[in-house]
């Protein structure tokens, strides 16, 4: 029986510690992730950071974040690159943060995301994509209600209005609230982990700073 129960002990032991290295890789490789994805600049340079979170995204197929991670580093890399190349790389954003949904379900940063891709898919074709209008309002709505303490969704929703035309209901001064109340937010934010998302406070800044 004392055998039996050494055995036991061993293999728990053994998987404890199998447990710890894979979650020890999982963090090594989403830092170095969150590193080219920081220091990303143009196009090129997003498209590796989100190649990047795909690879971690097949082996952690359990894990939202490196979806997450890659649908966010496409729609950047959309919006930098080359018009003909947008739409298509919006549609593998949209895949993929729906993947991260299928692993976190009612989750508000990846609302957000895909909030903001709807509306970016809609300003490729505003004429005839209104659709996305609607469910890009809906899930940052739904992202606000998750965490109303999230700041991001405030941003993305200042920064839609902030270009979207005076006589459509938008203009600086429409979007002025929205990225005050996103500042005040990001002043307070502090992400749950090393890895959780924390970005867009300078980009709030900027858009405040114009609207002075």
């Amino acid at each position: 029986m004392k055998i039996f129960q050494i055995n036991i002990v061993i293999a728990l032991l053994f998987l404890a510690t199998t447990s710890f290295a894979q979650s020890e890789k999982y963090k090594s490789a989403m830092g170095k992730g969150l590193q080219l994805l920081q220091t990303a600049k143009d196009p090129d340079s997003f498209a590796a950071a989100a190649n990047h979170f795909e690879r971690i995204a097949k082996v952690e197929n359990t894990h939202w974040l490196p979806s997450y991670y890659a649908s966010y580093c496409n729609l950047i890399a959309g919006l930098l690159g080359k018009k003909e190349n947008m739409d298509l790389l919006l549609d593998k954003a949209l895949v993929q943060i729906s993947k991260a949904d299928s692993l976190s379900a009612d989750n508000s940063e990846i609302y957000t995301v895909k909030g903001y891709i709807e509306f970016m898919k809609m300003s490729v074709d505003p004429m005839n994509r209104l659709a996305f209008m609607k469910s890009a309002a809906a899930s940052l709505d739904k992202a606000i209600a998750l965490n109303p303490d999230n700041p991001r969704p405030y941003l993305v929703k200042g920064q839609t209005v902030f270009y979207t035309p005076a006589a459509f209901g938008g203009g600086k001064d429409v979007a002025k609230p929205l990225l005050e109340k996103a500042a005040a937010k990001f002043a307070t934010f502090k992400p749950e982990n090393e890895i959780a998302p924390d970005w867009g406070k300078e980009r709030n800044n900027e858009l405040l700073t114009q609207c002075k």
